[in-house]
């Protein structure tokens, strides 16, 4: 989940973070579906291992959940650390599966990535003007004021962040232990 929190933080290159978020949201549940199937001695079950199923049940969405969290709270940093206020223009309002719109800072510079969140094509429309929170870098998606009423604290993610880690490590050794022993 490190690497999930390096790419807003650090910040990492643009073509670096789809791909980062992807292993990091698919290497732990890969590793709890791989490590018993293939590391440990083959066991002969005369049933399913209901158990390990079980765990893995549990662990699979929790290690997914954690990824996505952990990736808002490292936006939330990279914006109280590096986020600058300014007023910008809508250039273009995308209502497809995610609605989005392009902004672009009063000197004309493109804001990078779009606005997803309070981005209502029912509300905006190109040349709307909104004061956002945006990453100079392009790294954290920038937040429209009413959205940032309360200051950013990417502390108030460690509790969540720690459960869903606990949880996911907790259950997934559990779920291999049960395995290994035969027991499931």
């Amino acid at each position: 989940m490190s690497l999930t929190w390096f790419t807003p933080t650090l910040p990492l290159p643009a073509f670096l973070r789809g791909p980062v978020f992807l292993v990091s949201a698919a290497a732990i549940p890969l590793a709890l579906v791989l490590v018993p199937g293939v590391l440990l001695r083959r066991i002969t079950h005369r049933k399913p291992p209901g158990l390990a199923i079980g765990a893995l049940i549990v662990t699979l969405p929790a290690a997914v959940v954690l990824a996505v969290v952990t990736r808002e709270a490292a936006e939330e940093r990279g914006l109280a650390e590096r986020g600058r206020w300014t007023e910008a223009v809508v250039v273009d309002v995308d209502n497809g599966q995610t609605d989005e719109c392009a902004l672009r800072t009063g000197d004309g510079r493109e804001i990078s990535p779009p606005l997803t969140d309070g981005c209502d094509p029912g509300r905006l429309e190109p040349g709307d003007r909104l004061h956002v929170l945006y990453d100079p870098r392009g790294v954290a998606g920038p937040l429209e004021d009413e959205d940032t009423a309360v200051d950013l604290d990417p502390g108030a993610y460690t509790g969540v962040i720690g459960g869903l880690a606990a949880l996911t490590v907790a259950a997934g050794t559990w779920g291999c232990a049960r395995l290994s022993r035969g027991d499931a």
